[in-house]
């Protein structure tokens, strides 16, 4: 069997007339311990190689090569710890927020649906040969969107859903807005008339709370008895109660253990460096305006109640 550092991890993907482009970097699967994957891009020096998979060869891959989980997540929700938990577990690689799924999902599509459902899943077997064995996909929060296109590429994967109080959320989003929020570049426009196709977003703060909403709608779309839903205050125990046993992983007392540990650690610390983590729900609360909470309340909530009630049954308070 091949080495990770000859396979090579994806880094980039480019849809073409001619085809899927792939770089793979040699960087090995032991190296992935940062929060987000092009993370350990940046920080480790390596060769890359560009792969062309031809337009008709796009989408074979072995059935084993899907990965043996995804996590969705709303943003700023624990979603990173969840990561950075399941990391601890041997055998297992986790790709946190692959540059290669957005530049695939992105909009404008160059690919019609199919074509990139197709796209994923070759992208799957290039991570599944990088991670010569079982890997989980951690995706950014707006691929959430599009849910329906990664669960169509990989249908028999098992999901999960990271969630947090929306007021929270909104809260962490207005101080520091991820990118596309106010970008301007194509595929950021075309994210924001994924959220808001309207433009009816008056404020900032209605702004965020029509994407939580967008969130929650999204994966209410999906089959529930695929997916199961992790809201914020049951970590770090959901991801052996919850998360392990539902994508079919299994763990032990001492990896319960050093799952426990890196929940008392700041999950999104650069690595080599140690950050006690402290919780900011209550500040966090107490920050929130009355126009976040009215939008929340309006545009937000209804989404959250109708997605926790079609997952009523398994959902861990």
């Amino acid at each position: 069997m091949q080495q990770d550092e000859e396979v090579g991890l994806p880094v980039r993907a480019g849809l073409a007339t001619t085809g899927l482009y792939l770089a793979l970097r040699q960087i090995g699967r032991g190296e992935l311990q940062d929060a987000f994957m092009q993370e350990t891009v940046a920080r480790v020096p390596a060769q890359e190689r560009i792969v062309h998979v031809a337009r008709d060869g796009v989408g074979w891959a072995p059935r084993d090569t899907a990965p043996a989980g995804i996590i969705f997540h709303v943003a700023r929700c624990g979603s990173t710890l969840l990561a950075q938990s399941l990391k601890r577990l041997d055998g297992l690689a986790v790709y946190a927020e692959p540059q290669p799924v957005n530049e695939i999902l992105a909009p404008p599509r160059k690919w019609p649906r199919a074509d990139l459902v197709a796209a994923l899943r070759t992208l799957g077997g290039s991570f599944a040969r990088h991670a010569r064995g079982s890997y989980v996909l951690k995706l950014s929060s707006w691929n959430t969107l599009y849910c329906d296109i990664v669960t169509e590429a990989f249908p028999e994967t098992p999901w999960v859903l990271s969630l947090r109080d929306p007021v929270e959320v909104g809260v962490s989003l207005l101080a520091s807005p991820p990118g596309w929020f106010q970008g301007t570049a194509e595929a950021a426009r075309g994210l924001v008339a994924q959220v808001d196709p309207g433009h009816a977003a008056k404020s900032r703060e209605e702004f965020v709370a029509r994407a939580y909403g967008a969130f929650c709608a999204a994966a209410a779309g999906l089959d529930p008895s695929r997916g199961r839903l992790v809201p914020y205050p049951s970590l770090p125990e959901a991801v052996w109660q919850v998360v392990a046993p539902h994508f079919s992983l299994s763990i032990d007392a001492s990896q319960r253990d050093r799952i426990a540990e890196t929940a008392r650690r700041n999950a999104k610390a650069p690595v080599g460096t140690v950050a006690d983590f402290a919780s900011d729900a209550a500040v966090k609360q107490q920050a929130a305006s009355a126009e976040l909470r009215q939008a929340i309340d309006s545009l937000a909530r209804p989404q959250l109640e109708r997605l926790t009630n079609l997952h009523a049954d398994t959902i861990q308070r």
